[in-house]
């Protein structure tokens, strides 16, 4: 699929700076899904209009080409990103076992440090890395669509050079600056000055027709405040504002509601339907409500942003998640530049606060992101909230979890485009005018594999074209073999592409012991054990330490989901046990009912790491 050129003259130039001008098709895996009936196996946007919300994990690069390719291109009516800063700095999410407060004994910890992203950047890989980005994301809005940027003082300047080269200098509509926090305590000693401010870029697909809904500003201050600020009257606190293009007859109106101040202490006069004034100038009062000993103030929000505390997320919101953003923050930008059947597009979305915030208003929404955790972190906050409206469908791109080698076959079919030929019983298909050899992806490449390539092709003598051999894992002996037999070879040279280093992973469960037990028209699962290897190394311990330490498996588990009608496709929740404070343990025990007799039941169990494991009733 192609891909219009930037609109803009280039103003900024890096090393290796290249637009993006064609994009490829990723498949999408679909994982599971929440008060979903029959998902998609993979999202198209005709299917989407009347579906699930989506939720993607993997590089949002990938998904959002994913996007364009199924029909989301121009259907996107805002965009709202907060991506790395380029802050030389690693986030890291603290995970703690449930129930367990004091650290362990030996080496190990029960509060694990995992790593949520990297935010190490050379300033040309950090340019490039988001200009590709934002090009697939111009793509994605509507002739009505906004995108907003989150940034701070690191990288601001150069992202608005590359965006207005990307959406055009006279589609820049605002800079909002956001005082994220108040300067006290060390941050006084700063040196020069404390940084104290976020900055979010709004630009416009086309700024004539962008979705706008004029935001209020809304602060608290106190009486003493109120009156340096205001003046006062028999009503209250109001401050003025000039009278603009008011007809005569809307000032009398006003004036017999209360409404007119003079300036200068001049007194207005009315004659003939007419309206003058012995001195001063004629200005509307706007009255400020007065609550307790507090004064609110409500104005048209401008773009300095100083009434949304960054550190100010409320308990229930706070989840523990590195560079989380205020509700109230989202809310504003949602509310500003969406309808209410505008379709929202977060693809950085770590714990998922676009997402809950958008439902929370009844919009469309998409969300990606790279890292499980913020994966995992945004399933369990939605499936809190207390009246989901479409449900949630998550998938994975470009990072499959396949069970089978008929799976991983197909996975590497759709990804690279192979062609297949159902008349060809040795090669699975040509890719690029070369013959395509798949080999068994539950293992590494073998001198073996490539002799049984080899093998073929002497039955074969007129074969003249090159073999492109797909595996899982391979060394450098093998590459270097065949690097030097290409060098040789007038045809018939074969290439190594190894999907492994291509971005393609499955992953290796834990441990799991779960028992079904049957009766009439319900089961009962119980979970009598479970282990994470992930979890043992992250802590540095061994499994005899962990049991004699740890009393109960369950302080590994984060929440448990139960499918009672799993068809192997993809996991459909109906059942979950996700505790609400950290302290508390899974039940582990649960009597579900069935949806008939012979439905088969499965467990997905998400440990505190975000690995999952898949258990059904015959193992």
């Amino acid at each position: 699929m192609k891909i219009k050129p930037v609109k803009g003259r280039p103003m900024l130039h890096w090393v290796g700076k290249r637009p993006i001008d064609t994009i490829s098709n990723y498949p999408a895996q679909l994982i599971d899904s929440y008060n979903v009936e029959n998902p998609e196996k993979e999202p198209t946007y005709d299917r989407f209009k009347d579906g699930p919300n989506l939720l993607f994990h993997g590089d949002n690069k990938e998904i959002l080409s994913t996007l364009l390719v199924q029909g989301f291109r121009g259907k996107i009516d805002l965009i709202y990103i907060d991506p790395p800063f380029a802050s030389g700095a690693d986030y890291v999410r603290k995970v703690a076992l449930r129930g367990k407060k004091e650290d362990l004994e030996a080496e190990g910890h029960s509060v694990i440090e995992q790593t949520q992203y990297t935010d190490i950047w050379a300033n040309d890989n950090y340019l490039q890395f988001m200009y590709e980005r934002l090009i697939l994301m111009r793509e994605l809005l509507s002739d009505n669509g906004s995108i907003y940027v989150h940034c701070d003082w690191r990288m601001n300047s150069y992202l608005r050079l590359a965006m207005d080269e990307i959406f055009g200098k006279s589609n820049f509509l605002n800079l909002v600056t956001w005082r994220r926090q108040i300067v006290r305590g060390m941050k006084t000693h700063a040196e020069f000055m404390p940084f104290s401010s976020d900055y979010i870029y709004l630009y416009a697909k086309d700024k004539n027709n962008a979705i706008w809904n004029k935001i209020e500003k809304v602060n608290t201050i106190s009486l003493e405040e109120a009156k340096r600020k205001y003046k006062k009257d028999d009503k209250g606190f109001f401050r003025t504002s000039d009278r603009g293009a008011y007809s005569d007859e809307s000032i009398i109106k006003l004036h017999q509601e209360g409404r007119i101040h003079v300036s200068h202490g001049g007194k207005l006069l009315i004659k003939d339907g007419k309206v003058s004034v012995t001195a001063g100038k004629i200005a509307i009062k706007y009255y400020r409500e007065t609550v307790g000993n507090k004064v609110i103030e409500k104005t048209v929000a401008d773009n300095i942003w100083d009434d949304i505390p960054g550190l100010g997320i409320t308990p229930q919101e706070y989840l523990c998640y590195p560079t989380q953003k205020p509700e109230a923050l989202i809310k504003r930008i949602i509310k500003a530049s969406s309808d209410e059947n505008s379709i929202i597009l977060d693809c950085f979305a770590g714990s998922g606060t676009t997402a809950a915030v958008a439902e929370k208003l009844g919009r469309r929404w998409i969300a990606a992101d790279i890292n499980k955790g913020a994966i995992q972190t945004t399933i369990k906050r939605l499936q809190k909230l207390p009246d989901m409206q479409r449900g949630i469908a998550h998938y994975r791109v470009n990072n499959y979890d396949a069970s089978t080698d008929l799976e991983r076959r197909d996975i590497v079919l759709k990804k690279y485009g192979v062609q297949t030929d159902r008349q060809e019983a040795f090669f699975d298909g040509t890719l690029d005018g070369t013959l395509v050899k798949i080999i068994d992806l539950t293992k590494a490449l073998t001198p073996l594999d490539i002799q049984t390539i080899k093998d073929e092709l002497e039955n074969r003598p007129e074969e003249s074209r090159n073999i492109t051999v797909f595996c899982y894992g391979t060394n450098s002996n093998i590459q270097a073999e065949l690097k030097a037999e290409n060098r040789r070879r007038a045809v018939n040279k074969m290439f190594v592409r190894d999907i492994g280093s291509e971005g393609i992973t499955t992953f290796e469960p834990a441990s799991a012991e779960v028992n079904f037990e049957r009766g009439g028209d319900s089961v009962t699962v119980t979970i009598a054990d479970y282990i994470s290897p992930t979890i043992l190394a992250r802590m540095d311990i061994d499994r005899t330490i962990f049991d004699e330490q740890i009393d109960d498996f369950r302080a590994q588990i984060d929440c448990v989901l139960i499918d009672t009608d799993y068809t192997g496709e993809h996991f459909k929740i109906v059942e979950s046990d996700v505790p609400k404070k950290k302290e508390d343990f899974v039940d582990g025990e649960y009597t579900v009912s069935l949806p008939r007799p012979d439905a088969s039941v499965a467990v997905k169990i998400i440990d505190m790491l975000g690995e999952e494991t898949v258990v059904t009733e015959q193992g």
